[in-house]
């Protein structure tokens, strides 16, 4: 053990040239008289080939003669032509416990990281090879116990980064420091596997909230509750959906007669039409009230309208038909036209002619001239 006196600042740079504190981690409340962890982390580093170089971490704290944790020394050697090459260097890491004062206020805790050159313990105190030191403040506080009974067991609850689950009871119990601001956190709902879930009704101080700040100055009880909720399932051709419900409330299950299908055939004047319920209640009525003391499942049954069809298969044969006498007056019109052209007569003597002869064989009209005419 060694006064803190003894330890120098460098301004030159050894054969260990990075040692530094990279950090230096404790609570920042503990209670008097208690054992609480620290964490120290050192970072080295060498030039070249290392020389037996050594280094030391310790913790003080008020006094300077007496520090409160001193760690082994710690040599870095030259291990072979093998070794890897320049430079060494890693982390050390230090898990420490401490004990805290039995007076109330406030606790600061140097960390130190020197290594030893010419008979002194040094330490670095710039960025660039160090610094070699770093502090925290811990206060000495009054711990007090705080308690959530929530009446639901294996119930997570959270005070700021601390997480307790309630017991076989349903409390959840633990050690707070006085005159501080925490945060407290239930789960609004928890779910279970059979359908069936608890949802946050609110605390005895009359908040409603699953997450709020409370300043703890003293031993403090707070009880919240939940109410039981079961779910209700809805299936069916048209669409499905799923909704909690309190244990106890009354549903009103409603559809309606008929719902269109979807686009196009909706143009059409397709529907569905609406059946009866099945599933966990049997009713052709298209309103229903249910009690929801169980998770609950019903099917709203729908079928197809197929009546469209009928309309569709008159209307396509109307159409047909008319397509048909259409075409059919074409096909006599046409006739028509052919006979008349085949009944050719001479303008002159009206002898019939055919329609490549150039003159009557009557009269010897020339054709060319005087056209024949239809009669």
């Amino acid at each position: 053990m060694f006064s803190l006196n003894t330890i120098l600042v460098s301004a030159d740079e050894p054969n260990l040239g990075i040692l530094r504190v990279r950090s230096f981690e404790a609570p920042r409340e503990v209670a008097p008289n208690s054992v609480f962890s620290v964490k120290l982390d050192v970072e080295y580093g060498v030039h070249g080939r290392p020389e037996n170089d050594t280094f030391r971490a310790a913790i003080y704290g008020d006094n300077a003669n007496n520090p409160l944790w001193q760690s082994e020394t710690v040599t870095i050697w030259w291990a072979g032509p093998s070794s890897p090459s320049a430079p060494w260097g890693g982390d050390k890491i230090w898990n420490i416990n401490l004990t805290s004062p039995s007076v109330l206020g406030s606790i600061k805790l140097t960390a130190y990281a020197y290594y030893f050159e010419e008979g002194v313990w040094r330490f670095f105190n710039n960025s660039l090879n160090g610094p070699g030191l770093r502090q925290v403040s811990v206060r000495i506080g009054k711990t007090a116990n705080f308690a959530v009974e929530l009446g639901t067991s294996n119930v997570p609850v959270s005070i700021d980064n601390l997480t307790v689950k309630t017991s076989s009871s349903g409390d959840a119990k633990m050690t707070l420091f006085e005159g501080n601001t925490y945060v407290l956190s239930v789960p609004p709902v928890v779910e279970f596997q059979n359908l069936t879930r608890l949802a946050f009704n609110g605390w005895n101080d009359g908040s409603k909230q699953s997450q709020r700040s409370i300043v703890f100055n003293g031993d403090m009880k707070l009880m919240g509750t939940y109410r039981m909720q079961y779910l209700l399932r809805i299936n069916s051709l048209v669409s499905s959906h799923s909704e909690w419900h309190d244990a106890g409330s009354s549903v009103r299950l409603q559809t309606l007669d008929s719902v269109p299908m979807n686009w196009p055939l909706d143009l059409f004047g397709f529907k569905y039409n609406f059946v009866g319920w099945t599933g966990d209640i049997n009713s052709s009525l298209k309103v229903v009230d249910i009690t929801m003391n169980t998770p609950k499942t019903f099917n709203a049954n729908f079928s197809v309208d197929y009546s469209p069809l009928l309309i569709l298969s008159i209307f396509a044969a109307g159409v047909s038909g008319a397509v048909t006498l259409v075409r059919k007056r074409r096909n006599t019109s046409n006739k028509l036209r052919s006979t008349k052209k085949l009944s050719l007569r001479c303008g002159n003597c009206g002898e019939h002619v055919k329609g490549d002869w150039t003159h009557c064989n009557r009269c010897g009209t020339d054709l060319a001239k005087h056209k024949p005419i239809h009669r």
